[in-house]
């Protein structure tokens, strides 16, 4: 696949002292940096609708640099628990534009820079049946595109207080519940400014009808997400946010049972998703809202013995907007067609020998639940169906326990396929990405 080639520098360091009065601090820093030919989109390797002037392939410039810090007391006396985290992030992004021949300068560099500062902080209670944490947060995140001709802006700041439960009030009984109150003002390419406060709130919990047999678990949560900063490379500055852009919301809810019995577990749910004013952003127009569906359910069955275990899981899920299937391109900001996906893994470990030898299968039926294609146009293809093998071997020497080789071997029969998740699979004028053929490797590893 042209421009997937790797150039990849990413490093992280972390330092941490601890006073003895038990306060404890710590930074991290962590760099990723790329920069290699790529295909002008991201999420595909080339269309029909590309601009016949412009390169396939370009290169592209990515920059990203994350630095926390945290601060902690060890000592867990009484009600007095707390943490303080500060966090600094940029993505610094750079390509080429190649204008329409006659219309400005043969190629020009396009950046793109988006950064956050944010932070929380938070005590944790403990009780006799559980803790209770406490808290309050931040975020103030910009979006800026630096373009010869139309450069924009886009920027959110939040502030949010929280509180959130997680207690054993009875016997073979667990509850995590709580609640959070947000503050956002956004701010526009044109310098709009639209504020929305908003409530989000959440139950979840779980009941040992058997015990050490048979649970039931079941959760809900109302979301309230503010206004989603829009995509940097398709920021316009004549945005005009009408109609006015609304808060996101979301609805989720999951019910399931889990049993166990000498190693032997069985486990299913179902679960669903409604998001209300997702922000659907085009050059063309700042603000779209839809509604989005996503449910489905899940099944697994596992087996574990001393040094190994077997298990097996089967996900279906089904995806709407607006009342109708999802395809890749609506929901580009918004949900992924998945349909079914079955895997397989197992492993077991030769102690004497400290050897571990293992495996994974994942089978991806065709998925044909899509949309109509608008008149005039060709009807959308299903998604193909794929299996994918990978196996590994991990050896520990047991005179120095801390360092462990492994080899893997990925897409064992070197399958061509696009997964699920992958964009324009159902579109005739897009040549979508593939997933990588067999690939080997090497690693080892060193703990101190």
């Amino acid at each position: 696949m042209p421009g997937t080639r790797s150039n990849l520098l990413s490093g992280l360091g972390k330092v941490a002292y601890e006073f003895e009065s038990g306060d404890r601090i710590e930074f991290s820093h962590e760099s990723i940096k790329d920069a290699a030919p790529r295909p002008f989109r991201a999420n595909m390797l080339n269309t029909d609708g590309a601009k016949p002037w412009e390169p396939v392939i370009r290169d592209y410039r990515l920059d990203r640099n994350n630095t926390v810090f945290t601060y902690t007391d060890e000592t867990l006396e009484g009600w007095w628990d707390p943490k303080l985290v500060l966090a600094y992030g940029t993505t610094d992004v750079a390509t080429t534009v190649y204008p329409k021949p006659g219309t400005g300068p043969v190629s020009y560099e396009i950046e793109e820079l988006t950064s956050t500062f944010n932070g929380k902080f938070e005590n944790r209670f403990h009780t006799g049946i559980g803790t209770v944490t406490a808290g309050v947060d931040f975020y103030s995140d910009r979006a800026e595109l630096d373009d010869l001709y139309e450069p924009g802006t886009e920027k959110a700041q939040n502030v949010g207080a929280y509180v959130q439960a997680r207690l054993e009030p009875f016997d073979r009984t667990r509850l995590s519940f709580g609640g959070r109150a947000d503050q956002q003002w956004f701010t526009g390419t044109g310098g709009q400014e639209f504020d929305n406060a908003g409530l989000s709130g959440n139950i979840s919990g779980e009941y040992d009808i058997i015990e050490s047999f048979l649970t039931a678990k079941a959760g809900y949560s109302h979301v309230w997400s503010g206004i989603p900063l829009a995509e940097n490379f398709i920021m316009n500055p004549a945005w005009t946010y009408d109609p006015k852009p609304e808060p996101t919301t979301s609805n989720n809810y999951n019910v399931g049972l889990a049993a166990t019995y000498n190693g032997f577990t069985l486990e299913g749910s179902i679960f669903r998703t409604d998001m209300e004013n997702a922000r659907y952003a085009r050059y063309a127009n700042a603000y779209t809202a839809h509604e989005v569906e996503s449910e489905g359910y899940s099944i697994a069955a596992g087996y574990e013995w001393t040094d190994g275990f077997v298990r097996v899981k089967y996900v279906d899920i089904d995806t709407l907007i607006d009342g109708q299937p999802a395809d890749s391109d609506t929901g580009t900001y918004l949900t992924t067609p998945v349909g079914k996906i079955i895997t397989l893994t197992a492993a077991h470990t030769f102690a004497d020998y400290g050897l571990t030898v293992g495996g994974d299968i994942e089978f991806a039926p065709k998925y044909d639940k899509l949309p109509k294609a608008p008149a005039g146009e060709p009807d959308y293809k299903p998604y193909e169906a794929y299996k994918v093998v990978n196996a590994y071997v991990e050896y520990k020497p047991e005179s120095h326990k801390n360092l462990t080789l492994r080899a893997d071997v990925k897409n064992i029969f070197n399958e061509v396929y696009s997964d699920h998740a992958t964009y324009g699979q159902e579109f005739g004028v897009v040549d979508p990405l593939h997933q990588p053929g067999r690939s080997f490797i090497v690693s080892l590893r060193a703990t101190f």
